[in-house]
């Protein structure tokens, strides 16, 4: 089934400039990319998308990290879209990610894990709706154009 999901570059790859190098990890799996922006989380805007945490010991740490320097929001679309994408992230600490996923090629540590992926077809729904209204999530067919030989 063909799905969307949410993927977020956090503030760490941003930072280091790894956008990049995901993005490209990310195409070359397939994944069709529908909807992207920057933005920069408030404080408050983080405590919200990671509402589902909150009493943990890992909450304000967290929403500190997210907000403190911009992240990248995109809407991927494939076939079973957020299990296919949560297996190239790999496992939450780096230490426990298979060789050749995202984090355990980028990551430093479990906080600073430079993405986030949805959990579940209902976790997606949910956190696109956060970040990207319908008007902005693209769905496009793919045209054969013209190859045009430069001389």
């Amino acid at each position: 089934m063909i799905q969307n999901t949410l993927f977020i570059i956090k503030p760490d790859a941003v930072c280091e400039n790894q956008v990049g190098k995901i993005v490209d990890i990310i195409l070359k799996n397939g994944f069709k990319i529908t909807a992207m922006k920057m933005a920069r989380m408030s404080r408050k805007r983080a405590s919200e998308f990671y509402a589902e945490h909150k009493g943990k010991s890992f909450y304000k740490p967290l929403v500190e990290f997210m907000s403190s320097n911009p992240v990248i929001v995109m809407v991927l679309r494939k076939e079973n879209a957020v299990e296919n994408l949560r297996k190239i992230v790999g496992a939450t600490s780096p230490a426990k990610a298979e060789r050749g996923t995202i984090r355990k090629r980028f990551a430093r540590d479990g906080r600073h894990n430079v993405v986030h992926a949805s959990d579940s077809p209902r976790s997606a729904k949910r956190e696109i709706s956060f970040f990207f209204s319908k008007d902005e999530i693209f769905l496009w067919k793919y045209r054969n154009y013209p190859v045009v030989k430069m001389s």
